[in-house]
């Protein structure tokens, strides 16, 4: 997270990024979270209003997620991960 941003809101932006990686477990890869989320920061890098920060970055985080997970490579993968863990 490069962008400057006064601590607080970077603060309350990783809580809400630990949220999303809690929410998508086994979905997608820490990593990848990560970095959607870091693109959702420098999205908003000349935010006139940062305490929205926090909250667009959620909600910017949370739609690309939502459209990787229900592409249909993805949906595959899953389907691969389960049927993995099933026949264990």
């Amino acid at each position: 997270m490069s962008v400057a941003f006064d601590p607080a809101v970077l603060k309350m932006v990783e809580s809400e990024v630990r949220t999303i990686k809690t929410e998508y477990r086994g979905l997608l890869s820490e990593q990848s979270i990560d970095s959607m989320a870091d693109e959702s920061l420098q999205r908003l890098a000349g935010s006139r209003v940062p305490q929205f920060v926090p909250l667009f970055v959620g909600r910017f985080t949370r739609e690309r997620i939502k459209e990787i997970v229900s592409s249909p490579s993805h949906t595959g993968k899953i389907q691969e991960q389960v049927g993995a863990k099933t026949n264990r």
